[in-house]
């Protein structure tokens, strides 16, 4: 989280966005799920530091920085995302008639290597 990266003004203040707008979502999640209470004060340490990154982020913004934990899924890497997902589909559709499931294991892990978008 703490990680300074230079990404340009333009992805900076999209990351700055979108880590806001999911920040209440960070708040509520101990809400919709059942926690023991070593989970609920590992989630308070971790929004403790996310929240104290966010507010680092306007100050960073200035000279085009962000966190590089919050540049990972801006809009570019949405589109190779979304070709990664087409990409497992067609790989999983035609390697469905291979009986064996050692070579199906190997066969899946080559064809996800050459099609890895990170």
């Amino acid at each position: 989280m703490f990680t300074p990266s230079w990404v340009g003004h333009k992805k900076a203040l999209e990351a700055l966005r979108k880590n806001y707008s999911v920040w209440t979502n960070a708040l509520t999640l101990p809400l919709y799920n059942r926690n023991s209470v070593s989970g609920l004060l590992k989630w308070l340490v971790v929004l403790t530091l996310h929240s104290i990154s966010l507010l680092s982020l306007p100050f960073i913004l200035v000279l085009g920085f962000s966190m590089k934990a919050y540049t990972i899924f801006l809009s570019d890497d949405v589109k190779k995302m979304k070709q990664y997902k087409q990409d497992l589909q067609t790989i999983y559709a035609k390697l469905k008639d291979i009986e064996d499931q050692d070579e199906y294991k190997r066969r899946l892990k080559e064809e996800i290597a050459k099609v890895k978008p990170f």
